[in-house]
């Protein structure tokens, strides 16, 4: 038997509230460090331009990151159930790729990482809130779903270059990599939580079906 988790809705969103801050917090210190970093090269006279254009550098970037990000997560939010066929090839997750994800870590920190879901789809991704087949399935491809959105606004994060073509070193390049980073953890931890939520979901099926047999054959 699955065990149901009984936790109130006030849970998830303090729980999604404190990783969303630590998701802003993480945010804030990175780009404190860059600006940083750019304040003393322009102190020691490596670079030319002022501490103001580099603030006002990273703010823009930032921001228009967030825009990406922003527009590609209601895009993703709109496709189809249908799409997201969690059997399709593209979809599939190696049994060395899920040894590399525990070797990062990833059962120590993957609660950590802020999910969008319950603000895009009001369906959220931090319990299993009922244990039935479709339930599963639907967090299955909720899982997909997220996985796409994140892929996504790392590959659009790289317009980052044509709208700050200057001093990329500086500025263009630290922040696709901040955006990188904060957008590859929660691909993996969709990619490491599908395998199990999948055999679940076939268990579950397996069950429905051998109690059908059951009640045709008495």
């Amino acid at each position: 038997m699955y065990k149901i988790n009984t936790y109130t809705k006030e849970h998830f969103g303090g729980t999604a509230l404190l990783k969303l801050k630590g998701y802003v917090y993480s945010l804030v210190i990175m780009l404190l460090l860059l600006f940083g970093v750019n304040v003393l090269l322009i102190l020691t006279n490596v670079c030319e331009f002022t501490i103001w254009y580099a603030l006002y550098t990273i703010l823009l970037g930032t921001l228009l990151l967030i825009i990406i990000d922003g527009v590609i997560a209601f895009l993703v939010s709109r496709i189809p159930q249908k799409w997201l066929n969690p059997y399709f090839w593209g979809y599939k997750i190696f049994k060395f790729e899920r040894r590399f994800y525990e070797f990062l870590g990833v059962r120590k920190w993957k609660d950590k990482i802020p999910e969008l879901g319950g603000a895009l789809k009001n369906f959220s991704k931090s319990k299993i809130e009922e244990h039935t087949p479709q339930y599963v399935y639907n967090f299955i491809t909720e899982t997909i779903s997220g996985e796409i959105l994140h892929n996504y606004a790392i590959v659009f994060g790289a317009l980052i270059f044509f709208a700050l073509p200057k001093y990329i070193l500086n500025f263009a390049l630290p922040l696709f990599l901040i955006n990188a980073v904060l957008n590859i953890l929660p691909a993996i931890v969709q990619r490491y939580t599908r395998p199990k939520l999948l055999k679940m979901y076939n268990r579950m099926l397996s069950q429905e079906e051998e109690m059908l047999y059951n009640k045709s054959t008495t």
